[in-house]
């Protein structure tokens, strides 16, 4: 009698497989909603990074400290994060192209309110709006690919939404900066409110429902998958510590003080700062441009996902330790060098995502999300109070900042430690 043996196979039969393919979107379709799902991160990316540039104008106007900067910023991260599980749920329920049209419409509200209020108060609830609101423009976009498009072009599709997410961090550089000097900061969150709108209307009207084809029946959806669930995964035990801060780290320092670094630190002024954020995005947007086709390569020839990630979480804390001890006139380069591992470290999502059946993937997709996002809220507004804290201790600018660096490089590299020596059972590497 022939065994049956005790874990079956995971692929999905023919049939299924003839289905999957047929619903594959290519050529025109294909391009149409990487394209609208792209502008959709594009927008959101401006709108968490564009406070790094403006943040001299904000602090003027506004005549806030740095704690109050680093909360005002951050709270962006803080709404971001606390949406993510139901997000998840959005996604995996009603479609990718259903919950990103309507948050999006929730973004333009907050950008309104933005563009509107004098209060710090109501700021901080237009901030918060627009974190809601941008919520899913990422994961969105990653679990419509994760159920319609084949696991090998998933880094690629990764990689073009990086791409787009960068451009939006590069025109929120120099020239958002350059926009918001003419027209007004308030002016230019009234122009991005037009554009959030329309941008809803494309999704919803282009991107069709493909990913909902692949839904699983309720019940499915309530016995596994869950929050904690998730969490408890080995993959996620492992891989939450340097999420927190080494990805959201990093995403902290992008979004608001890489530019204040420049300035207090290295003594730019914030049009020099503003340029310098230009030419760091740029090499994100070079870098993640090379990912795309270095990393399917590197996978072909044995060298994994988890792999690549692997060097990225121990390169970019590397960088951040030469930062802290190395502020010269062209230290600013080192910032570049550490710009070149900035996807690596993002491929770790697609990792864990492809650990995971796809009917789930928008809550392992936002559980992971909502991780790097704890991290970007902690480190944003932590780094401010520590620079604040420094402050009350008598230290100047530059040395407060600098402290606050150190403290975040201490606890990189006890998680990139965690990361190390904490296996889970060889999955990382499958």
């Amino acid at each position: 009698m022939k065994k049956t043996p005790d874990n079956p196979p995971t692929q999905p039969p023919p049939q299924s497989q003839a289905q999957d393919l047929h619903l594959t979107p290519t050529g025109f379709a294909a391009f149409r909603i990487v394209l609208v799902f792209a502008c959709g991160y594009f927008l959101s990316y401006v709108l968490r990074s564009v406070n790094a540039a403006i943040a001299p104008l904000l602090a003027e106007d506004l005549q806030l400290s740095a704690g109050q900067l680093g909360w005002l910023t951050s709270a962006y991260f803080l709404a971001f994060s606390a949406v993510q599980i139901p997000v998840g749920i959005w996604l995996d329920r009603h479609g990718a192209r259903r919950t990103e049209s309507a948050l999006l419409l929730v973004a333009a509200m907050g950008a309104v309110l933005m563009a509107t209020s004098e209060a710090l108060w109501l700021l901080s609830v237009g901030r918060m709006m627009i974190g809601v609101g941008v919520s899913a423009c990422l994961m969105a976009a990653y679990s419509y690919f994760r159920r319609c498009f084949p696991a090998e072009q998933q880094p690629r599709l990764v990689m073009y939404m990086l791409i787009a997410g960068t451009s939006g961090a590069l025109v929120a550089s120099q020239p958002a900066l350059a926009l918001a000097e003419w027209i007004g900061w308030r002016h230019s969150f009234g122009l991005i409110a037009i554009l959030l709108v329309l941008s809803a209307l494309a999704i919803f009207l282009f991107a069709g429902d493909l990913d909902r084809h692949h839904a699983p029946p309720a019940t499915a959806q309530h016995r596994e998958g869950g929050f904690l669930t998730l969490c408890k995964h080995p993959l996620m035990v492992q891989a939450i510590p340097p999420t927190i801060f080494i990805v959201g780290g990093f995403g902290a320092l992008q979004t608001l003080w890489a530019g204040p670094w420049f300035t207090g630190v290295l003594g730019m002024t914030p049009d020099q700062a503003s340029q310098t954020l230009l030419y760091l995005n740029a090499m994100i947007l070079l870098a993640y441009m090379l990912m795309g086709t270095i990393s399917p390569w590197l996978i072909k020839h044995g060298v994994a996902l988890a792999t690549q990630s692997l060097y990225a979480l121990i390169w970019i804390p590397l960088c951040f330790a030469v930062i802290v001890f190395w502020q010269g006139a062209l230290s600013w380069i080192v910032w570049l060098v550490l710009a070149l591992m900035v996807p690596a470290m993002f491929l770790l999502q697609t990792q864990v995502a492809l650990s995971f059946p796809k009917h789930i993937a928008g809550r392992i997709l936002t559980t992971y999300n909502l991780m790097i996002f704890v991290g970007s809220f902690a480190v944003q507004w932590g780094f401010g109070l520590m620079t604040d804290l420094f402050t009350a201790f008598g230290y100047g600018t530059s040395q407060a900042l600098t402290g606050a660096m150190g403290c975040l490089v201490i606890l990189q590299f006890i998680s990139m430690f965690w990361f190390l020596v904490r296996k889970p059972n060889g999955s990382i590497g499958s």
